[in-house]
């Protein structure tokens, strides 16, 4: 009777390291579909603050399918720049929202984004090429200098997510349980002034 404890306990050990060793692989896994902006910054130019950011896009093994068996993804990059309040929270003074849809033809085996603001759009043989443009924004009018108060401090933050809410019904009702879908970036900021 006394040994039954001591292997009850190795047991419990080994079937919390079997535990430990599946989060961690599922952890990586989940690693291998990511979004993070790498850099962004603002310039002033004849008035206006531009923003240029890049942002590092990977799908993962599920949208990378649901995409090549031709779901369209819709892709969503939010710019905020809010006044720093010192003793309070941040008051947003602009909010922008970007919205793009990236889809695969079978056909011709090209993947092309549609900026769906201007309705531009643009072809690609790859799916790196691809989501390299669509992680890029350059010169983007964000905001006038006539808005910005020098005497203030202001910080800028971008993000850029797949809007699972576009998606057909029953990859939509997956999206909701399943974090292979949940692809979101951290918020990156910086001061803009």
């Amino acid at each position: 009777m006394a040994d039954a404890r001591p292997r009850h306990i190795q047991k419990g050990v080994k079937v919390s390291l079997v535990v430990f060793i599946a989060l961690c692989v599922c952890i990586t896994a989940h690693a291998s579909s990511s979004m993070r902006f790498e850099n962004a910054s603002t310039y002033l130019d004849d008035g206006v603050y531009y923003l240029d950011a890049f942002a590092r896009l990977e799908l993962g093994e599920e949208p990378e399918k649901a995409l090549m068996n031709g779901v369209e993804l819709h892709f969503l990059v939010e710019v905020v720049v809010a006044r720093h309040r010192r003793w309070w929270v941040d008051t947003p003074i602009i909010e922008r929202r970007l919205r793009y849809k990236l889809y695969f033809y079978e056909l011709t085996r090209h993947y092309r984004i549609v900026n769906l603001q201007t309705g531009e759009s643009k072809n690609y043989r790859g799916l790196v090429a691809a989501l390299r443009f669509l992680g890029q924004i350059n010169r983007f009018a964000l905001i006038e200098a006539s808005r910005i108060k020098a005497s203030k401090r202001y910080t800028a933050r971008i993000d850029v997510s797949l809007d699972t809410t576009r998606l057909p019904g029953p990859l939509a009702a997956q999206a909701i349980i399943s974090d292979d879908w949940n692809l979101q970036s951290e918020e990156f900021q910086w001061s803009l002034n």
